[in-house]
C-alpha cells in the first residue's frame, strides 16, 4: 500500500495572489491549532513542513483520540502552478448537465495550453453547454496554490468548505495516490 493524500487546489488565483492566500491559510491552519511547524523535518519520516496540531481531529475526525504522529502525515502549502488529476479509480469527465462523457484525447490536448496560459473553456458535444475545464468532474484541475495533507484520514466536508472558502473561490479536494 502507498501513500495517499487529499489536496485542496484552487483554480482562479494568480501567481501573485497566491502566495498572499498561502500565507493567510498556513496562519489560520496554525492559528485554529489543525497544524503546526515541524520541527524535525526529515527526508524519510517527516519531509513535510507541518505536521498535525492538537485540533487535527476537529478538521480530520478519523484521528480521534489516537496518536496522529505517523510517518509521512504531514501538511504542505503548495504555491506553484500544477497539474493535479484524482488517482483514485476515476471515469472520464463528464458533463455536469447531461452527463456526455469528454474523450480523453481532448482532455489531455487541453492540459499543456492551460499550464501554459488561461484556463480553456469546452464546449459539451453532447448539450452545447460551455463550461472551463475545471468546471467537469473527474478532470484535470490546474492552480497556483494547493494544501496538501498526507495520509490523513478523510477531511470533513464542514472543513474542506472553510479551507476552500479561504484559498479562493474555485477550489476542488483532488485525492492522489503516489
Amino acid at each position: 500500500m502507498g501513500d495517499e493524500c487529499v489536496t485542496v487546489v484552487e483554480m482562479s488565483t494568480g501567481a501573485l495572489e497566491a502566495a498572499d492566500r498561502a500565507d493567510a491559510v498556513i496562519q489560520w491552519l496554525l492559528d485554529t491549532g489543525v497544524i503546526v511547524p515541524n520541527p524535525q523535518r526529515g527526508n524519510t519520516w517527516q519531509p513535510s513542513g507541518y505536521l498535525p496540531g492538537p485540533q487535527a481531529p476537529a478538521a480530520a475526525p478519523g484521528f480521534g483520540d489516537t496518536d496522529y504522529t505517523l510517518a509521512n502525515n504531514g501538511v504542505e502549502i503548495l504555491v506553484e502552478r500544477e497539474l493535479y488529476r484524482d488517482t483514485s479509480p476515476h471515469k472520464a469527465p463528464s458533463c455536469p448537465e447531461c452527463g456526455y462523457e469528454l474523450a480523453e484525447a481532448t482532455l489531455e490536448a487541453m492540459i499543456r495550453p492551460w499550464l501554459d496560459g488561461p484556463e480553456p473553456r469546452v464546449d459539451c458535444a453532447g448539450c452545447g453547454t460551455a463550461r472551463l475545464l475545471g468546471e467537469w468532474p473527474d478532470g484535470y484541475v490546474v492552480g497556483e496554490l494547493a494544501v496538501r495533507f498526507n495520509n490523513w484520514p478523510p477531511l470533513s466536508q464542514a472543513f474542506l468548505a472553510d479551507l476552500g472558502a479561504r484559498m479562493g473561490p474555485r477550489w476542488r479536494a483532488i485525492r492522489e495516490q503516489y
